[in-house]
């Protein structure tokens, strides 16, 4: 899959059309954020233990066997040993790591798991998006998203705002500081691939689409549509789509 490139800050083509209708084609211009995770106090000591727990394993490993014969095996070398086993499943159990980038767009929200390996979450497969004084959380019927507060603020901010207007019936009532206002500079716009869709349904008269040219999206919450069963409104959000 090739690799979604950096493009200049523009107008997103999601919103309404001149006629104010939401249909789109498969091929649309597309876009997401990307958000790199903030770093905070634990993280930082998560990565301190974990670097202390594994100098005293190996000097405790070099105290033991590796010093010279005559010498024999330090008097602290299984101190050394234990304790940095200790520190080291104390780390593995309790500590906390750095949160992995997150993408926020027309695709709906994402989590790098890897080098071109996404877990998204389509906005119209969100059935349920809380907020709480520590975290965002997407939930879906394939799964969820928790967003840590702390690392991604600017990426809990800009999903709470399009989820707002994408997908308001699933979006619950909240305390107007549990966030902090979306910022327009924050994080790195990517154009976003067509979405491979061909071998799915259509959302209103569950019709095969065998081909790709055959989709319609609704540019609010990316619903699927044939092109020969696209509804006035969106059965997802409600957008307008046909005239």
């Amino acid at each position: 899959m090739a690799a979604d490139k950096p493009v200049k800050r523009k107008r997103k083509p999601s919103g309404p059309s001149a006629e104010g209708l939401f249909l789109r084609q498969r091929t649309d211009p597309r876009t997401e954020r990307r958000f790199q995770p903030g770093s905070t106090p634990a993280v930082a000591l998560t990565m301190l233990g974990g670097s202390l727990g594994a100098l005293a394993v190996g000097a405790g490993v070099f105290a033991q066997w590796l010093r010279a014969e005559d010498r024999g095996p330090h008097p602290y070398a299984p101190y050394l040993l234990a304790g940095g086993v200790v520190l080291l499943a104390a780390v593995l159990l309790f500590g906390r790591w750095t949160p992995r980038p997150l993408r926020v767009g027309d695709a709906g929200v994402a989590v790098e798991k890897g080098a071109g390996e996404l877990e998204r979450i389509g906005w119209c497969d969100v059935t349920r998006l809380l907020v709480s004084d520590a975290a965002l959380t997407l939930q879906s019927a394939a799964g969820s998203i928790t967003i840590p507060l702390s690392v991604h603020p600017q990426a809990a901010a800009r999903v709470f705002a399009e989820a707002r207007s994408r997908i308001p019936a699933h979006t619950e009532p909240f305390k107007d500081d549990a966030l902090p206002r979306p910022d327009d500079g924050a994080g790195e716009v990517l154009a976003l691939e067509p979405p491979q869709v061909a071998g799915q349904r259509c959302k209103s008269s569950d019709k095969l689409i065998a081909f790709e040219a055959d989709a319609r999206l609704c540019g609010r919450c990316g619903e699927l549509y044939h092109k020969d069963g696209v509804p006035q409104r969106c059965a997802t959000c409600d957008a307008p789509l046909r005239s």
